[in-house]
């Protein structure tokens, strides 16, 4: 990376651009799988400004970690043409043109995705809560999301900061799915959720809840990914429930889990539904009974279809039976009392 700025939104434009530094420098070389932290930056900003971030790359990269995103109503990402670092604009360029790869994928228009960066972090007042979501697609997709933090913010407007913690692909218990065809694990799906949960909620913020909505995974990757005959037992992933609270609670913030939604889906195998939904139910009763957790919201009872068993209900999802879309995605945030989530 050549250079980076940050600056403000100020619709059309970006104002206040200051340059990103790393130990007085701005071009930074990264070596695979490593990690920095740029030098501290005397910024003002207040509750409401929308930050930009812009980073350089002089020469074509090859990139193997992403961050991807579908939802509109949150962060928003273009890709540009030539060096805009300075806050000015230029001509865009599709992500399909940046990333190829993805050109056949039926959904690509509604990929959001950047790479660079993790975090931008602001020091905030104590009495500031910070709310996170942990969990997989469905959480980072940001469908359910974004509505759940448009109604914190809108409820607590500059008292409560909320985060994002998902990972597309992610399990519980296991670390990333293994695909007998590729020959490999997918690696991009991350370490099993009951590996990272402390890493990633708590290394970089003073968290005070936390919303967990994973599991899904566990139950489909290993019958429609690694050819295996049934899912992850019910009972091992109640048991990685059973880390992730006892770790909240060692780290002292409140943790709320979401029933896991449905995932059917007519071109599966009809074999399949009925082992996905045995786990499911059992899961989810566990969830029902507030064991080791401090609340729970019922998002499979917001978007499951009354009519057919184990299927969510049809404007409820992208397309796949398995995401939730903009609708279904704020049925599930609406359901989420607000007030208990931040403890006011």
């Amino acid at each position: 990376m050549k250079e980076q700025t940050i600056g403000k939104e100020k619709s059309p434009y970006i104002t206040d651009v200051e340059n990103i530094t790393f130990g007085g420098k701005q071009g930074v070389v990264l070596a695979p799988g490593g990690e920095l932290f740029c030098d501290e930056i005397n910024y003002d900003v207040w509750a409401g400004d929308r930050l930009v971030v812009s980073i350089y790359f002089k020469g074509r990269q090859d990139i193997d970690s992403i961050c991807c995103f579908w939802a509109d109503g949150g962060a928003r990402v273009q890709w540009l043409l030539g060096d805009v670092t300075n806050g000015l604009d230029a001509d865009r360029a599709p992500v399909a043109v940046i990333a190829p790869y993805i050109k056949d994928d039926p959904n690509f228009h509604m990929m959001r995705m950047f790479t660079g960066f993790d975090a931008v972090q602001v020091m905030a007042s104590d009495d500031i809560r910070t709310v996170a979501a942990f969990g997989d697609s469905i959480t980072h997709m940001s469908f359910y999301t974004n509505a759940l933090q448009r109604r914190l913010y809108d409820g607590f407007f500059g008292r409560v900061s909320f985060i994002n913690c998902g990972i597309g692909g992610n399990r519980l218990v296991d670390d990333a799915t293994f695909v007998p065809e590729a020959g490999k694990r997918l690696i991009f799906f991350g370490e099993a959720g009951v590996k990272r949960f402390e890493r990633d909620v708590f290394e970089l913020d003073e968290v005070d809840t936390v919303m967990v909505l994973i599991g899904i995974n566990d139950i489909m990757h290993p019958v429609q990914l690694e050819g295996k005959n049934s899912s992850t037992p019910a009972a091992d992933i109640i048991e990685g429930y059973r880390k992730i609270a006892d770790c909240a609670h060692e780290n002292g913030a409140e943790v709320f889990f979401g029933t896991i939604t449905p995932c059917g889906n007519e071109d599966y195998p009809k074999a399949w539904l009925p082992k996905f939904e045995k786990v499911r139910n059992e899961v989810n009763d566990w969830i029902r009974k507030g064991e080791s957790i401090d609340g729970f919201f019922d998002f499979d009872r917001e978007v499951a279809d009354p009519a057919k068993t184990g299927f969510m209900q049809g404007p409820c999802h992208i397309g796949d039976g398995l995401h939730p879309n903009s609708r279904g995605g704020k049925k599930m945030a609406d359901c989420v009392d607000i007030k208990t989530v931040i403890g006011s």
